[in-house]
């Protein structure tokens, strides 16, 4: 099998910090790394390049890379003679069959009083490639829009090194470098993009899943667990089922009909704040985005934060839906983040947007709710097919 190198920049918020500090992140970040790699069946080699890495392996290593928490850059990478660079056979490599633009920029050049020689080189290279481009939309134009290339010229003493195609990864702190979170996780596009951007945060993210017993709900959530796995060390995560369908039930005859939500959602709140303080969890993450529900208005937000003693985080508040969805396809999770999950079946019409019950009333029936508490199962779920695009 065809093997790549690429040339790996850390994320600028690593770059920042303090010497002892980004040392640490940057070996936890490769740490994490190759336990994905290794979860994958890639065989990689790894090596540092002036507070780079230089990372070989199969051509699926690109997407690993660029999904990676803490990566940056990642750019295709050859290491050439002046020579080798303007070659046919180099030329041949790098170029598509397609009709091609390009852009060709001089980025690091030591020692410095080489500049100009290699400005030169540039210009000669840029010639080869307007040669082969003018080649192309003669022959092989297909009416449509032409690839577009970037390469990147680095001059490291008598060596050009090549950066072809750099692209942006999910950047972020390695997941570990901060606290563990217990996520609220119903499989839908929400729960999923706050589990990852939790994650891209440095947060060890733990997902809980209120099971209303639903049919087909408890297998979506899993396939979608799994395909969320593919980010986190070792593609896996750990995923907590708690039976939740007695005390919706329950809920159901004892609250107001149309504030139903309020009372659910501070419910689960409460319920996943215990959960977490009994696990050693130092926060409970959701997916709330103010205004979506009838329970994420901010009246409704007041109500359930009152009712709940530890710390909640909201990293969606101020999204929209159309972000949401833009942010889960960059990273290959559309098409999962847009299965049709059943419906929740005790949604009352016409729910409340302002409760006016007092918040209060959540904790004198807080026995009887504890009383239909089942013991949550946890399993471990694995890697599924999420890829970044």
């Amino acid at each position: 099998m065809k093997t790549r190198t690429y040339l790996v920049s850390f994320s600028g918020e690593i770059g920042i910090k303090s010497p002892g500090t980004r040392k640490a992140l940057q070996e936890l970040a490769v740490r994490n790394f190759l336990s994905r790699a290794t979860a994958a069946g890639l065989f990689v080699e790894t090596k540092a390049l002036s507070g780079r890495l230089l990372m070989k392996g199969p051509p699926e290593l690109k997407a690993l890379l660029l999904s990676h928490f803490g990566f940056g850059k990642v750019a295709e990478f050859y290491e050439l003679s002046p020579n080798d660079l303007l070659s046919s056979g180099f030329l041949e490599e790098i170029l598509p069959e397609r009709p091609f633009t390009y852009v060709v920029y001089v980025d690091r050049v030591k020692p410095k009083d080489r500049f100009q020689e290699v400005l030169n080189l540039k210009n000669t290279f840029l010639a080869k490639l307007e040669e082969e481009s003018r080649g192309r939309l003669l022959s092989v134009w297909d009416n449509f829009p032409p690839e577009r290339l970037e390469i990147r010229l680095e001059a490291m003493d008598h060596k050009i090194f090549v950066l072809m195609n750099p692209k942006v990864g999910v950047s972020g702190l390695p997941v570990g470098s901060g606290e563990r979170v217990l996520t609220l996780f119903s499989g839908g596009p929400d729960s999923l993009l706050a589990a990852l951007l939790l994650a891209r945060r440095g947060q060890e993210v733990a997902l809980l899943f209120m099971d209303d017993g639903e049919e087909g709900r408890w297998e979506a959530v899993q396939q979608a667990a799994s395909e969320l796995a593919y980010f986190f060390p070792g593609m896996s995560l750990n995923l907590y089922r708690l039976p939740y369908r007695e005390i919706l039930e329950f809920l159901s005859s004892k609250t107001p009909k149309r504030e139903r939500c309020f009372f659910c959602k501070a419910t689960m709140l409460k319920l996943a704040t215990e959960l977490a303080q009994r696990e050693g969890f130092s926060a409970v993450g959701t997916g709330e985005i103010i205004g979506e529900q009838a329970s994420q208005t901010l009246p409704a937000l007041r109500f359930t934060s009152a009712v709940v003693p530890g710390l909640v985080l909201r990293p969606l508040l101020t999204f929209n839906k159309e972000e949401v969805f833009q942010q889960l396809e960059r990273v290959g999770l559309g098409e999962v983040a847009r299965r049709s999950l059943p419906p929740c079946p005790f949604v009352p019409d016409h729910p409340h947007t302002r409760p006016v019950s007092n918040a209060t009333a959540v904790d004198r029936i807080w026995p009887k709710i504890k009383n239909r508490v089942k013991q949550p199962e946890r399993v471990k779920v694995c890697r599924g097919g999420g890829l970044y695009g």
